[in-house]
């Protein structure tokens, strides 16, 4: 990499902290576990592992075998759990390294539960995506088969308090899940948390909120923000009035300005859809991107910031712990988990406390 290519700094003292919020809400009888599928959300799974092993995670949720490896060189006698369903030819690996695939289909749960691995079941009761139906439950409790060591489900709209399918799918998962004895279950995610005791069960699996996105829209967010995003000036030139900048000459220029170029776009996860949409920050001072995102550069209009901070060389902060993910994600019309993870894969990553207000 360059060393004027964009930055994500990721804090992860503020991860700890955030494991440790999630536990404290959710009290002692409920276990807290991480999920660092999808490469730890793009911010690197393996520098998520000790810090959170260290604040006492001991379940471990994962995409597929490969990150199930990744996650047991650093966390000897953890669970881990792999989300991507039970494959037939992985059942060695299963066992030999106390994997625990989630089956979602009977046929998966009859070649888990035969091949004598441990084994979570997914139960479908209303999200539509994987899961045993009622019928494949009942089929499988009749097999007199070794019972799964986990009961899962998922909320489709956890983050609307409101919202009757909560109850609903609350109450098909309890149904479901009596009829396999007494297993360990889990139905509640990261804004799961917020919708009281009775949707908690045995272990709740943090994800989004583990990387301090507010899922469930609460003002202020109960968790810290984990990263900052930020990109190098590379060229500062000026602008006469009338002039345009960028593909399409989409910004043209209103008074003369001072106009910089930045190393980011959209081959490092800046999405398109940001043209002229959103702010940076040099100090306190604020220079919108201006004209289209480009595949490796991005104008801002520095007219406003003093000139003694418009050099090249100097950084210029996008993501910050005031302007957090969700920011950039609504400019961008997404969601801020696809912010974090297009960044987070096509950035230069380091680790440090990033500051600003936390206790990190």
């Amino acid at each position: 990499m360059r060393p004027d290519d964009p930055e994500v700094i990721i804090d992860l003292n503020a991860i700890q902290m955030n494991f440790a919020i999630a536990s404290s809400m959710a009290g002692p009888d409920v276990d807290i576990g991480a999920v660092v599928k999808s490469d730890g959300y793009g911010l690197g799974l393996e520098s998520l592992i000790e810090p959170l092993v260290t604040v006492g995670c001991r379940s471990f949720f994962v995409a597929d075998l490969s990150e199930a490896y990744r996650v047991r060189e650093r966390a000897k006698g953890e669970t881990v759990v792999i989300l991507a369903g039970m494959k037939d030819d992985h059942v060695e690996h299963y066992r030999k390294n106390r994997f625990v695939p989630v089956c979602n289909t009977l046929a998966e749960a009859l070649t888990a539960a035969e091949g004598r691995c441990d084994y979570a079941l997914n139960l479908e009761t209303g999200f539509s995506r994987f899961g045993l139906e009622p019928s494949d439950v009942r089929s499988f409790i009749h097999r007199s088969l070794p019972p799964p060591v986990l009961a899962m489900s998922h909320l489709a709209c956890a983050d609307e308090p409101a919202n009757s399918l909560n109850e609903l799918q609350k109450n098909r998962f309890i149904s479901l899940s009596e009829l396999l004895g007494p297993t360990r279950r889990s139905l509640a995610a990261s804004a799961g948390l917020f919708l009281g005791p009775a949707y908690l069960f045995d272990l709740v699996r943090l994800g989004s909120a583990l990387y301090g996105l507010n899922t469930a829209n609460l003002t202020p967010n109960p968790f810290r923000n984990v990263l900052k995003l930020r990109a190098c000036l590379v060229d500062v030139r000026h602008v006469h009035v009338g002039g345009t900048v960028g593909y399409k000459s989409t910004f043209r220029a209103s008074r003369p300005t001072r106009l910089g170029i930045l190393s980011i776009g959209y081959a490092h996860g800046l999405a398109w859809s940001l043209s002229n949409r959103m702010t940076g920050e040099i100090g306190s001072h604020l220079a919108p991107l201006v004209g289209r995102v480009s595949m490796e550069y991005v104008a801002v209009d520095l007219t406003d910031v003093p000139e003694q901070l418009c050099q090249p060389g100097q950084w210029v902060e996008l993501i910050t712990h005031d302007r957090p993910v969700e920011d950039m994600a609504h400019a961008a019309a997404t969601v801020a988990q696809e912010v974090m993870l297009r960044i987070g894969v096509a950035c230069r990553r380091s680790y440090a406390a990033i500051g600003s207000g936390q206790d990190a």
